[in-house]
């Protein structure tokens, strides 16, 4: 999983000198991440699914399957990162 190391990394590159397609850039990478965070619940359910015994074993399948809080984990930080991007086009804007 290599876009949200990618996505700090451009965050950090935006907030130090960022032009207006730099922030563009960033803005796009950060929903591929918010998106494949939604996306990811669904498979992480499903691997949950596919462990021994399913979801009748859902007390043993939760803990050793696929954490399930993860990839909203993933969403949260990237629309706080767009969040960001956001504020400091508006402080640009402000005093420019």
């Amino acid at each position: 999983m290599s876009l949200p190391p990618v996505g700090a990394a451009l965050l950090a590159r935006a907030a130090r000198d960022g032009g207006p397609d730099q922030r563009r850039f960033t803005r796009a990478w950060l929903a591929l991440t918010a998106a494949l965070g939604l996306g990811g619940v669904g498979f992480h359910i499903f691997g949950v699914s596919r462990a021994m015994g399913g979801w009748r074993n859902w007390r043993q399948n939760l803990i050793d399957g696929p954490p399930i809080p993860a990839p909203p984990a993933f969403t949260a930080l990237s629309l706080a990162g767009l969040s960001a991007l956001a504020l400091q086009r508006c402080e640009t804007e402000a005093f420019a």
